[in-house]
């Protein structure tokens, strides 16, 4: 079966060549429109292309195509055009949001690093500390405790070696 070749496939050389060649069989001498039709009859046999697919080929390239069809595919253009420009919208829409995101993802990484090095410079020292106010606390305990005493009035003394005895 013939297959309808598709434009893009067809190199822009052949098709230069293909008109010169139609421009050949509509020339007035008969030897060179006869050599020109062979031509044809071996680029399309080479190619595996049937004479209602290049009539297609050649409709579609000239542009003789109906009103109607050019309508269509200019609507089907400006519905592609604005579907693609929507997208590059919301595209950049989001951008713009993993942008901002992005931003305060640093600010916020930036602030537990400085967090973090905060901590680690008072770990060591924070031992330090609280030993040494454990035992400012516990001076502090005896001392008021011997004032307190030293303030109170003492009942005599009870000799407590009697009863050792």
């Amino acid at each position: 079966m013939a297959r309808a070749p598709d434009p893009k496939d067809i190199d822009p050389r052949e098709i230069k060549i293909l008109s010169d060649i139609l421009a050949l069989v509509l020339d007035e001498q008969p030897g060179h429109a006869a050599t020109a039709l062979e031509r044809i009859r071996q680029m399309a046999r080479r190619d595996v292309v049937t004479g209602g697919a290049l009539k297609n080929l050649f409709i579609t390239r000239i542009g003789t195509v109906s009103p109607q069809n050019v309508i269509a595919r200019e609507k089907g253009l400006r519905d592609r055009v604005r579907d693609l420009e929507r997208r590059l919208s919301q595209s950049e829409s989001d951008t713009r949001t993993a942008q901002s995101r992005l931003g305060r993802c640093q600010m916020d990484m930036g602030l537990l690093q400085v967090e973090v090095a905060t901590f680690r410079l008072q770990k060591p020292w924070r031992y330090a500390a609280l030993a040494f106010a454990t035992g400012a606390g516990l001076l502090v305990g005896i001392a008021g405790t011997q004032f307190y005493h030293s303030l109170t009035t003492t009942r005599a003394v009870i000799d407590r070696a009697t009863y050792l005895r």
